[in-house]
């Protein structure tokens, strides 16, 4: 059943997908249904509170469900929450055998879910496919590991390490810029620099992934508080929050906060605003993922404090020269620390790399084991 389980596997991480962007603080999720060697029924997790994948398959497939496999990304939760656990779901269709990719780091699950299955007779088999199932998740998974929010920071830079190119608004090709609208979509929030939000007056949205979506919540790193109280983002009433320092003027703060804002004061760090301060703000506040879009200051202090889980570059095959503003400022680059190489994709001519901090690494085998015990990052 090997070439099978993998089939049908990759199918129920294709439909996992289709809830990017619309599940936070919920996992994406995907399941399908075979029975007789044929697709019985398929579904999805599409937002919080919604059923989960299973019962949506489970309704899909009715009598056929009985005898049948199920093909999950993750584990089935056995828990009440906003939705009855789907483990007594499965128990009551009559599945028969059931196949998920990694087990779910949620305390309330954590291997309990498969345990049950099995009390109740059902073959349970893990691990197929875990790696993609990891990545599918990394966000929700590190959330639940660490108990704070997953950072990514991205650069766009040349083969010099420049962020600037005279008389081009982008310096990576159309597919790259798609792959970011790509991150954009699965992480839930944005962050910038007041810099480079001045000069680049950036949408912040994600326009240019494959289906619609709500915008993300756009945070700006703005210390002194210039960010316009008439800006669209405000206007519309998206979610915007700025970071500010604690000696920001207090009457700005009160027209801002009229305007829709949500102001967040931060002490001052090495550099600029505190971001250790910044990430446990995330954590108050409830955010599951933050994609950080630099600039230079920015994402060297960034890098420089350790804040990181990882780190995506897109290096264009442009020489920029001496005249362009490098990603490190007028500083030697900073060292990458405890970033380690993780791959590296060709995309039309560009070459990502994807760094991750250690204990990201360290994720694939914690979520392949089952028990509460091993679920703890480094």
């Amino acid at each position: 059943m090997i070439g099978d389980d993998r089939q049908y596997m990759e199918k129920a991480l294709e439909l996992a997908a289709c809830g990017t962007g619309l599940t936070f603080p919920n996992p994406l999720v995907g399941a399908v249904i075979v029975s007789g060697g044929e697709i019985a029924g398929e579904g999805f997790h599409s937002c919080a509170g919604k059923p989960h994948a299973e019962i949506e398959a489970i309704a899909s497939a009715g009598e056929r469900a009985k005898g049948a496999d199920l093909y999950l990304n993750l584990e089935p939760c056995c828990h009440h929450g906003r939705t009855p656990p789907c483990t007594d779901a499965i128990v009551e269709a009559g599945i028969a055998r059931v196949v998920f990719g990694i087990f779910d780091p949620d305390e309330r699950v954590r291997g309990k879910g498969a345990s049950q299955l099995r009390e109740n007779g059902i073959e349970v088999v893990t691990g197929v496919m875990a790696r993609e199932a990891l990545e599918l998740n990394l966000p929700y998974v590190h959330r639940l590991l660490t108990g704070g929010p997953f950072v990514l920071l991205k650069l766009a830079v040349t083969l010099d390490g420049r962020i600037t190119l005279s008389g081009e608004k982008y310096i990576t090709c159309s597919g790259s810029l798609e792959c970011v609208h790509g991150l954009r979509a699965k992480l839930e929030a944005i962050a910038v620099g007041s810099g480079t939000f001045r000069a680049d007056y950036p949408s912040l949205d994600r326009r240019l992934f494959e289906r619609p979506l709500d915008p993300p919540i756009r945070m700006v790193f703005d210390s002194g508080l210039n960010f316009p109280s008439g800006h669209p983002w405000l206007k519309k009433g998206e979610r915007v929050i700025l970071y500010c320092s604690e000696e920001a003027d207090a009457a700005r703060i009160e027209e801002l906060e009229e305007a829709g804002a949500e102001i967040a004061r931060l002490p001052h760090g090495d550099g600029g605003l505190d971001l250790g301060a910044w990430r446990r703000d995330l954590s108050r506040r409830g955010i599951t993922s933050v994609l950080v879009e630099g600039g230079a200051r920015i994402a060297t202090s960034m890098i420089m404090a350790g804040i990181p889980d990882r780190l995506v570059l897109f290096h264009a095959p442009l020489i920029a020269g001496a005249g362009e503003k490098g990603w490190y400022g007028d500083e030697e680059p900073p060292a990458f620390g405890e970033l380690d190489l993780s791959y590296v994709e060709v995309i039309d001519g560009d070459v990502m790399t994807v760094y991750d901090r250690k204990h990201v690494s360290g994720y694939l085998e914690t979520v392949m084991k089952e028990g509460g015990d091993v679920y703890r990052a480094d």
